[in-house]
């Protein structure tokens, strides 16, 4: 239990220094540079000219106009509002509606990307294409309505709707691959695959957040192995914040330098749609999907999309209004001074709205994380740094429900402070 209360109180330190690390992302130069509707925007994979066209990854296309791309075969097939556009790789010839056009360069496959010509493509579907000199700058204007409403007026009724009810829940489903080369092996790589499942209450006034959760991991290694799952508990209102541990029972977390008041106003109010405001404002790129269908309801699709300079911006806000510990670990310092120089990031969310009631009822996550750091070889050297790739691949889908409807916490009043526990245990 020692080992890991250890292992948790130290997690934390990580998980701070986790949001501090995005910080450290410097975004690669780019032959082109990408302009979506006033928002610049960073790809994972770089857009490059070819012949004079800007060639960009056929995924850029999908999030700009809001649709999925499948890019597995020799065909790929783009719609959106009765438009059906068809492009075969290696090809200079495309269909649209049934017509063949002509394109200025054909789509290719390259290190397992598919790349698309931008202006000829997004042409077809009315986006506007404009070119800055200066700074090599492709400018793109693609922005559509439903209802005579713009993604972001969508999203601002959507809010309104939401803070009608002071409660609400929300299920999610939860998995992570990730895959980290251990340079102390041989820089031998190690797989750990997580499934979790969430289910949360939250009520905004006053402040109180019960969730539990459910957490399967595999560990894939040169022994492989599969862990026992683990159930735990966290509460979060005016006292303080609690989870619950491995034959402990309930347990204050008291975090050094960590304002627990102070982060729960920052957490109150904090709708779904509030937190998609924050990455509009830290420059994702926001558009609306094709509409859906789901359980007999009809739904406007609103996706938002991040690549690394918007995600560094998103989490610069966020440790502007969260009040993170403060640490003293020497290693950390070495570690965020130079970690994340080469990271790459794609994070994709969709937000369904029921055309009924504006409400939000489900949001999915997409992400690809990949990033390189510098770890101490030895904490007695830190100038012995070993290089250590991590890979994250991360997919989540929510379900909001019960909207209105109280709920009822446990009981923690004899929950034991975290601090009490490491004494004792030591």
């Amino acid at each position: 239990l020692l080992k890991e209360v250890v292992l948790l109180r130290k997690g934390l330190i990580v998980l701070s220094a986790f949001c501090l690390l995005f910080l450290m992302a410097t975004p690669a130069l780019a032959d082109v540079n990408l302009n979506i509707n006033g928002n610049s925007y960073q790809p994972r994979i770089q857009p490059r000219v070819e012949e004079g066209t800007t060639m960009v990854p056929v995924h850029v296309v999908g999030r700009i106009l809001g649709v999925e791309i499948p890019a597995d075969g020799q065909e790929l097939i783009i719609e959106k509002n009765g438009q059906k556009l068809t492009l075969t790789l290696d090809n200079k010839e495309a269909g649209l509606n049934g017509k063949t056009i002509a394109l200025p360069v054909a789509p290719s496959r390259e290190n397992g990307e598919v790349m698309v010509p931008l202006r000829a493509v997004l042409d077809v579907f009315g986006a506007k294409i404009d070119w800055q000199e200066q700074s090599s700058t492709v400018l793109v204007d693609y922005q559509e309505q439903r209802q005579g409403m713009s993604v972001e007026e969508m999203m601002a009724k959507s809010s309104e709707a939401l803070a009608d009810y002071n409660t609400y829940k929300t299920k999610a489903d939860m998995t992570q691959q990730m895959e980290v080369t251990n340079p102390e092996e041989a820089n031998k790589t190690e797989k750990v695959d997580m499934k979790m499942n969430l289910d949360m209450a939250v009520q905004n006034d006053p402040v109180l957040v019960y969730g539990k959760t459910t957490v399967n991991m595999a560990v894939y290694g040169e022994d492989g192995n599969s862990l026992e799952p683990v159930n735990t508990e966290i509460l979060l209102n005016e006292e303080g914040m609690y989870v619950t541990m491995p034959e402990q029972g309930w347990v204050k977390m008291t975090i050094p330098g960590m304002d627990i008041k102070a982060l729960m106003e920052q957490a109150g109010g904090q709708d779904p749609m509030a937190s998609l405001k924050m990455l509009q404002d830290a420059g994702a790129l926001m558009s609306f999907g094709n509409d859906q269908q789901k359980n007999g309801e009809s739904y406007w699709i609103i996706n938002v999309t991040m690549g690394p300079d918007s995600v560094s911006r998103l989490i610069q806000d966020v440790l502007k209004k969260v009040p993170l510990p403060q640490t003293e670990v020497p290693e950390l310092d070495q570690v965020i001074a130079q970690v994340f120089k080469n990271m790459n990031a794609d994070m994709v969310y969709s937000v369904w709205i029921n055309q009924k009631n504006f409400l939000t009822d489900y949001m999915q996550m997409d992400s690809d994380i990949s990033l390189n750091m510098q770890v101490p070889a030895d904490p007695e050297q830190p100038d012995n740094l070993l290089n250590m790739d991590m890979k994250m691949k991360q997919s989540a889908f929510y379900e909001i429900y019960d909207l209105g409807v109280p709920f009822t916490v446990p009981d923690v009043s004899q929950a034991v402070d975290m601090n009490e526990v490491l004494e004792k245990q030591e």
